[in-house]
């Protein structure tokens, strides 16, 4: 790309078969490929496995050197902002973009996500104005967030329950409307050492880190989809201090 101006950081995206604005991150050291990527971007530039090996471990020294590792890009809002973008709809705008059935049109995004046509233009005119949201023509939106985080210094405890609340009424709401072979759900009881949550709450975001690679890569998108992990205790034993009595 450096020695041919001409050829795009598009093409060379098409080339490897991942989302060009993941090959971005990567080039600008923004963002690791998961050891899975790698391989498969290794094979569609003819490296030999041992390169490919060898390229694995020296990311994966510099992980664990003490770096911290690569973070999705972050925008911080006052409370009132935050709380309006925490309602679900204004990041499905956004990833309906990236669906191949897309229309420029508040009415088929209402119908789609279920909500009011009001709803809709208000969140429009909402992200346009705090440039998450472009509008190049009148068919083209481009999504300007990226692989984004959104943070409030001032999100109080009651706003996050709240966002969270939302998020498990869409989960209900999916049980009883979308048919089995179009959701995942799987649930597991275990017992833990409560000092073990920041790492598990660490796992989660690598998890999740993988998943917005795997959809990146190469490959229409035709839905919207909501992944929510949840981690949380279903006893009293943090309310009454841990006391075995009775």
């Amino acid at each position: 790309m450096r020695r041919n101006p001409r050829f795009s950081l598009r093409a060379f995206a098409k080339q490897l078969d991942i989302d060009h604005s993941t090959l971005s991150q990567v080039l600008n050291s923004r963002r690791k490929l998961s050891a899975r990527t790698l391989q498969a971007v290794g094979k569609r530039l003819g490296l030999a496995d041992e390169t490919v090996r060898a390229y694995s471990r020296s990311t994966r020294k510099r992980s664990d050197s003490g770096n911290p590792p690569t973070r999705p890009r972050s925008y911080h809002f006052d409370l009132d902002t935050f709380q309006f973008l925490s309602v679900w709809y204004h990041y499905a705008i956004l990833e309906l973009i990236a669906v191949e059935e897309f229309k420029t049109d508040s009415r088929w995004i209402a119908k789609v996500l279920g909500i009011d046509v009001d709803d809709v233009n208000i969140a429009i005119q909402r992200l346009l104005r705090l440039g998450l949201l472009e509008m190049q023509a009148r068919n083209r939106w481009v999504d300007k967030s990226g692989d984004a985080e959104f943070h409030s210094a001032a999100l109080s405890e009651a706003a996050c329950n709240q966002m969270n609340r939302e998020i498990h009424e869409l989960a209900i709401s999916a049980l009883e409307r979308v048919p089995s072979q179009h959701r995942v759900n799987r649930q597991t009881v275990i017992a833990i050492a409560s000092a073990k949550l920041p790492r598990l709450k660490m796992l989660a975001d690598e998890f999740l880190s993988e998943v917005r690679e795997l959809v990146a890569e190469g490959g229409a998108k035709d839905d919207v989809y909501q992944l929510e992990i949840s981690l949380f205790p279903i006893t009293t034993l943090k309310n009454s201090g841990g006391n075995n009595d009775g």
